[in-house]
């Protein structure tokens, strides 16, 4: 049976009071009174004692309640109660005043805890990637806005969703998604952290195309440095012999040799040119752009162009960090390619939708066309492919790149009527 304290002090108390009150009778009763006035007065001394005693008691017993009361509360992490010291010194004093001690430094440790955990939630809203935050039971408590680009929804309707729910599967530590699709596109990463005693796991997706692209362009640039110079030496001294041959045979027939001769050595220059022109870095110059007079612009030059094809234009985005001429590069190549894809079908597209408007902190333009959409999909980015006869096969490529420098993403796909092309760009 354990000890109990309270219960012992008073029991210790009643019998030494007790003792001293039985001794005080004894004592009157053979010096002074008779042996009623004697117990009369060691009944007072006693009840006397005893109140004096149930008053220390409840003084010690108050000392473990307060310091009870203050370590429930740091338990909880509330630290508005604050102990009062009722003792200035003394072993009770030093215990009161290092529980006071230690109730600061941890309400202290907490603040700095605290705005820790609140810039790292700050970076996690502003990271491009998709971060999930998980509970201890595997439901979803927070996400940063990019969730919206995996979901297309807020996080915060997807709140408390399972992993399952999200289409997430977690094998022997390893998380990936369920579906191929997204599997193929987005490699997960995953860490466990604690918050309030409480176990948090956080998933971290990356997209695996970025990552490759990145690698093939970086492939580019060395396959770039190691023949550009080469070939580029080889083909102006062919070129210009074919030049003065051309003036001095009689031949027809020679002379359009020499002709195509110069023209496949132009054609070829050309074509390192435009690999060093889609390889190279650009020179970003970002400004804070009026979105909507930046698509006006455009939308004005190509009623210019384009009699019998239109523009619907709706913009919700105010202002777009970005390099406008850069920007509006892009926006014209591909707005240009999309009404000459209108153009091929029977009866030809006569709308092209441009809309810009706000997902997951990224301003997202859309341009979507009547052109029947993509013939090879999987193709449609890479370079140098074109399904057009006069097609270079640089243009969605060389805009992904522009786009992919400002921080964004360029992604296409086959809508109801035609192509469709979005541009994500960081707000």
């Amino acid at each position: 049976m354990k000890a109990n304290l309270e219960r012992g002090l008073q029991l210790y108390m009643l019998m030494l009071n007790s003792f001293i009150g039985l001794l005080i009778c004894v004592c009157v009763n053979h010096f002074y009174l008779s042996i009623y006035s004697a117990v009369a007065v060691g009944l007072g001394i006693f009840t006397v004692l005893q109140a004096f005693a149930l008053r220390l008691n409840k003084r010690v017993i108050g000392v473990f309640k307060r310091a009870n009361i203050q370590l429930e509360a740091m338990q909880q992490s509330d630290f508005n109660h604050q102990l009062k010291p009722h003792f200035l010194s003394g072993e009770v004093a030093e215990f009161e005043h290092r529980l006071v001690a230690l109730s600061e430094q941890l309400h202290r440790d907490k603040a700095k805890y605290n705005r820790q955990l609140f810039v790292v939630y700050q970076l996690i809203d502003k990271l491009s990637s998709p971060i999930w935050i998980f509970d201890d039971n595997d439901e979803l408590s927070y996400a940063n806005p990019a969730f919206e680009l995996i979901y297309h929804v807020p996080w915060q309707s997807a709140k408390g969703r399972t992993i399952e729910q999200l289409d997430l599967e977690n094998q022997h530590g390893e998380w990936r998604f369920k579906h191929d699709s997204l599997r193929q596109n987005w490699t997960l990463h995953s860490s466990e952290f604690f918050e309030a005693g409480q176990r948090h796991r956080l998933v971290i997706a990356t997209d695996v195309r970025k990552a490759l692209r990145h690698q093939e362009l970086a492939a580019w640039q060395r396959l770039l440095r190691v023949i550009g110079h080469e070939i580029h030496n080889s083909l102006s001294p062919v070129s210009s012999l074919a030049q003065s041959l051309r003036s001095k045979v009689a031949q027809p027939r020679d002379q359009n040799a020499l002709t195509v001769i110069e023209q496949r050595s132009a054609h070829l220059q050309q074509f390192v040119a435009r690999y060093n022109q889609i390889a190279r870095p650009l020179d970003l110059r970002r400004e804070k752009v009026v979105l909507n007079d930046l698509l006006m612009s455009i939308k004005k030059l190509f009623s210019e162009m384009y009699d019998d094809q239109h523009i619907d234009l709706e913009c919700s985005v105010r202002f777009c960090s970005c390099d406008p001429q850069l920007l509006e590069q892009v926006l014209i190549n591909l707005l240009k390619n999309a009404f000459e894809a209108n153009l091929t079908q029977q009866p030809p597209g006569k709308y092209v939708q441009l809309s810009a408007n706000y997902q997951a902190r990224h301003v997202v333009i859309s341009i979507a066309d009547q052109g029947g959409g993509f013939a090879n999909l999987d193709n449609a980015m890479t370079p140098f492919y074109s399904t057009k006869s006069d097609g270079q096969g640089i243009g969605i490529t060389l805009s992904r790149q522009i786009i992919e420098q400002h921080g964004g993403s360029l992604t296409v796909s086959n809508g109801l009527h035609g192509a469709e092309i979005k541009i994500a760009l960081p707000n």
